[in-house]
């Protein structure tokens, strides 16, 4: 309970804390305003000395006067970048509080956990601790009494004697909670209770131990974290980058760490979370574009694969889904190349009528025994210099017997070029068999892959590589044959990848994800619930790590879903088929409204909604169908798939599931008028409706409500 005389002290700590905050803004304002007018003289004296005397500076001079100047330009942006952080902290200055006795220590330390440290320069006393400093890690794991965390020196045992959460409003301290349990749920349930911005929020305050876990993981190859809808994947993702570049601010910086996100939508709503966290942004892309550049050409929209596949005609492409998507096609990718680097290409004599420029068995030895230290694709391409400078020496001899043969016919330059035709044209039936011997295009050594499929999928993969056209379902496997074989380069300048909505990604593209950042730990996170690509085989986490060839990659589980509503998140759970089900956090609110679907209902819903929550979405099956409704609503915005960044403009975004993985909203209306209602369609409704945090309104069939069997 709170006691007035305590809660007095406390706001006169928060006092404190303003002065200084107040303090510090002035002085680092002071720096910056310093180094602006430091670089504006030297600029006035080194123009004042070329006015005068156009050759006063030599290049040597003006080289180091760039130096300086950027030199006081870094200067200027870390002030500025302090400055900044301290602002942010005035409003929230911060949130939590600690009190640690270390083992054999009668010294008991005050820990206050903020966004960001704060000193206070008259004592060098660290009146604040960032959330991410080793010892804070006990507020969010631990209980009053015995505890331990890692810190850089090793193991800290001791007592934690206080575990205290404040409650701030302007930077002004309103009241505080000691808790023997975990966060309070008073202070989580006020933040979930809220509504959503048009950016993900950063949940320092918040972070639950089983996501600081997550967070804080160290020193593994590979960490996958799986979770329901709204447990929190995406903001331990954010703050797990946040995490690493403070762990490892010496040798990590934000341009290596990269997040493959599901869109351009979603990377836009996650953009604001790490400058909240007073870190850069890191690299952010789709998969799509990944191995777009890796294989130097467009590949297929994923978005558009998965309208293919729900469409009926389109049997052989979720056949080929099936048949690409687990285990079993990658060991046969694997022992593919495996073979390709062994073996090579199907040698043969390279023969010009009766006369053998090389013998198969020379060509094995080149690509199995003297060029073996190379890279399959380096080594056809030594080969292929081998045999040119062979035909050059052919050539030679061609030419002077042509020259003599001609010499009658043709005089000067006429007969140079008509020697050269001849010779060309006597050697093209060589340089065609060398070529298609050699052929090292990856779409054609996909099809050959291919050549023990079905056939129907491995004439699809011929046509495909006829035509130069990719799947969606292929491009992960000829990204892999690509980067393995030594047709592509892998990035090695990436330290850190990580993975979101992981269970959309097909086991290949897993592995080839793998070749293409050698150099980087892997967090990779997913809900196997939402895997909802038709001809997909369920998704198993488990297996996850044999994709980047690493044995028993920890796995670990939010198990609580933060996102939605109690009533929502019973719905959820009727949605999923038996046995998949999550554990909502205690947030009573609306029921949510389950009708039969009109379009003019659902514009209609929308309007109504749209007055009374913040964020509103439409949520549709099919992109054609989220077009034909975002046509009926005023100013909404549709995401495609495409360059969604802009989406946030409006407060009314209409899409497919598809594109919404991964946001949440206010208020959302499901239009899904179909009938059928199997397994994956559940699941598919499923990510729909799990968007919503506060209302929920699905419009469907009268049919597929009766097969629902939901009582609200």
């Amino acid at each position: 309970m709170m006691q007035p005389q305590e809660l007095q002290r406390e706001q006169r700590f928060a006092a404190r804390v303003q002065q200084l905050l107040s303090a510090a803004i002035d002085k680092a304002k002071g720096f910056a305003d310093e180094h602006m007018e430091s670089i504006r003289l030297m600029l006035v004296d080194a123009w004042e000395e070329l006015r005068l005397k156009p050759t006063a500076l030599s290049p040597k001079d003006l080289e180091q006067l760039s130096q300086e100047v950027h030199h006081f330009l870094a200067r200027h942006d870390w002030s500025k970048e302090n400055e900044r952080q301290y602002q942010q902290m005035l409003l929230n200055p911060f949130f939590a509080r600690i009190d640690f006795q270390e083992a054999g220590n009668s010294e008991v330390e005050k820990i206050v956990i903020g966004l960001y440290s704060l000193t206070d320069p008259a004592t060098g006393e660290r009146v604040v601790y960032d959330w991410r400093a080793p010892v804070c890690s006990l507020y969010y794991d631990s209980l009053p009494g015995e505890v331990a965390y890692n810190s850089p020196s090793g193991v800290m045992r001791g007592k934690m004697l206080l575990k205290r959460q404040y409650k701030m409003e302007n930077g002004r301290l309103v009241y505080y909670i000691d808790t023997e349990v975990s966060i309070d749920d008073e202070i989580l349930l006020d933040i979930l209770s809220g509504a959503t911005t048009n950016h993900m929020r950063q949940i320092v305050s918040t972070i639950q131990k089983e996501q600081n876990a997550a967070v804080r993981y160290d020193n593994v190859r590979l960490l996958c974290v799986v979770g329901a809808a709204g447990s929190g994947k995406t903001s331990v993702a954010m703050h797990r980058a946040a995490y690493l570049l403070y762990r490892y601010r010496d040798s990590l910086d934000a341009k290596r760490i990269v997040i493959l996100s599901p869109s351009s939508a979603f990377s836009e709503y996650i953009s604001t979370v790490l400058p909240e966290l007073g870190e850069e942004n890191t690299r952010s892309a789709t998969l799509s574009e990944v191995f777009s550049g890796i294989l130097g050409q467009a590949v297929e929209p994923p978005l558009q694969q998965v309208e293919r596949l729900m469409e009926p005609g389109y049997e052989l492409r979720r056949a080929s889904v099936r048949h690409k998507s687990g285990a079993e096609f990658l060991a046969r990718l694997r022992a593919f190349c495996q073979q390709y680097r062994e073996e090579g290409p199907e040698f043969a004599d390279v023969k010009l009528e009766e006369r053998t420029l090389m013998d198969a068995a020379a060509l094995r030895a080149l690509y199995r025994e003297e060029f073996r230290l190379l890279a399959p694709a380096l080594r056809i391409l030594r080969i292929q210099t081998v045999l040119e400078q062979r035909l050059e020496a052919w050539s030679a001899s061609l030419e002077k017997q042509y020259s003599e043969s001609l010499s009658g016919r043709y005089k000067g330059k006429d007969l140079a070029m008509a020697v050269r035709m001849a010779v060309t044209q006597r050697l093209h039936p060589v340089r065609s068999q060398i070529r298609r011997m050699l052929e090292s295009h990856p779409l054609e050594l996909f099809a050959q892959m291919m050549r023990g499929a079905p056939e129907e999928l491995a004439a699809a993969a011929r046509e495909n590589a006829q035509a130069k056209c990719v799947w969606w379902e292929d491009a992960g496997a000829i990204a892999y044959i690509m980067l393995d074989l030594g047709f592509a380069a892998p990035d090695r300048g990436i330290r850190h990848m990580i993975v979101d909505e992981a269970q959309d990604y097909a086991d290949a593209s897993l592995a080839a994800l793998a070749l293409y950042y050698p150099e980087a730990q892997v967090t990779l996170l997913g809900d196997p619930k939402q895997r909802t690509c038709p001809g997909m085989p369920p998704c198993a986490p488990e297996n996850w790590g044999a994709c980047f060839q690493v044995e028993n990659a920890p796995l670990l589980t939010l198990g609580r879903c933060y996102r939605s509503s109690l009533p929502i998140a019973r719905f959820l759970n009727a949605l999923l088929p038996d046995g998949d089900q999550i554990v909502p956090f205690g947030r009573e609110g609306v029921s949510p409204e389950l009708r039969a679907y009109t379009e003019a209902d659902a514009v209609a819903t929308v309007q109504r909604l749209r007055g009374a929550y913040h964020r509103v979405a439409v949520v549709t099956r099919t992109t054609k169908m989220a077009d034909r409704l975002s046509r009926r609503i005023e100013g909404a915005y549709l995401l495609d798939g495409g360059d969604d960044a802009l989406f946030e403009a409006t407060d009314v975004a209409v899409g497919c599931y598809h594109v919404m993985k991964g946001m949440e909203f206010d208020a959302v209306v499901v239009a899904w008028p179909e009938e059928a209602l199997t397994d994956g369609e559940r699941r598919r409704l499923y990510t729909a409706c799990s968007r919503a945090l506060h209302h929920l309104v699905v419009l469907t069939e009268p049919e597929m409500i009766e097969k629902l069997g939901i009582v609200l």
